[in-house]
């Protein structure tokens, strides 16, 4: 911004050109007028811009409880789901000129261990999700009694999900289990997953752990002593308080 000192020009006001004039506070002031620059985005730009905003959705998609999972330690220098974004960020791939995660190859996240458990099916059949394994691995091998937990990948919504198995690890054999297919996605998505070994011996489903939404019932109160205490009999046991009828 110029002031104008009386020149050539001297003290003006309105639109003249390319500059506006204008008095303020016994001043005269001359600017540029403003002129709008639009200018499209290159072809990368555009798909950067679109891997982004997948990466950000994709961490959304899991809650704090199940970042707390999978990084039981908090990362220095940045939140965990941040550090979720940089880790799916390494699984970059361009299809039909498009950026995308590619969730098919996903095979670690956090403190996961990248081999040694055995390989996880997802298949989607009519209302219900089917996780499976069958491979026979040394981890598996020395934790049978395990309730390992599956990462869920919804490859063609790109979403994850955070599953905790119901059955345990087992030494050998195809271990399945199913689960409600409509949280997770329809028959014609299509699904990966992998394994996170636990350490736990005890399932951990429950209200407020993972996947677990409804609240179970409350177990019957147990009867303390006093309940289960009969009246003394002797001389008072004659005496009977009279109790008002409700209907008096």
């Amino acid at each position: 911004m110029g002031k104008i000192k009386q020149g050539i020009l001297g003290g003006f006001r309105g639109k003249v050109g390319t500059v506006v004039g204008s008095y303020w506070n016994g001043i005269f002031y001359m600017k540029a007028l403003p002129q709008s620059y639009k200018k499209g985005r290159s072809g990368s730009q555009k798909m950067q811009q679109g891997y982004f905003k997948e990466l950000v959705s994709l961490a959304m998609s899991l809650s704090n409880e199940d970042l707390e999972f999978i990084y039981p330690k908090k990362p220095k220098g940045m939140t965990r789901r941040n550090l979720l974004v940089k880790q799916l960020a390494s699984y970059a791939a361009v299809v039909d000129k498009s950026k995308t995660v590619d969730l098919d190859s996903l095979a670690t996240l956090g403190n996961a261990p990248t081999a040694d458990l055995p390989a996880v099916s997802v298949a989607a059949s009519r209302t219900v999700l089917q996780i499976s394994w069958d491979d026979v691995t040394y981890y598996r091998d020395q934790h049978p009694d395990d309730y390992p937990v599956i990462l869920v990948a919804n490859i063609t919504q790109q979403q994850l999900f955070l599953v905790v198995s119901p059955v345990m690890m087992k030494p050998s054999g195809k271990q399945s289990f199913e689960v409600d297919l409509k949280p997770y996605g329809r028959e014609r998505d299509e699904f990966s997953g992998f394994m996170f070994a636990t350490g736990q011996r005890g399932s951990k489903v429950g209200f407020g752990t993972l996947a677990v939404t409804k609240r179970p019932e409350r177990p019957p109160k147990k009867k303390t002593k006093t309940d289960e205490k009969t009246p003394d009999s002797g001389p008072d046991q004659g005496r009977t308080k009279v109790v008002p009828s409700s209907q008096a």
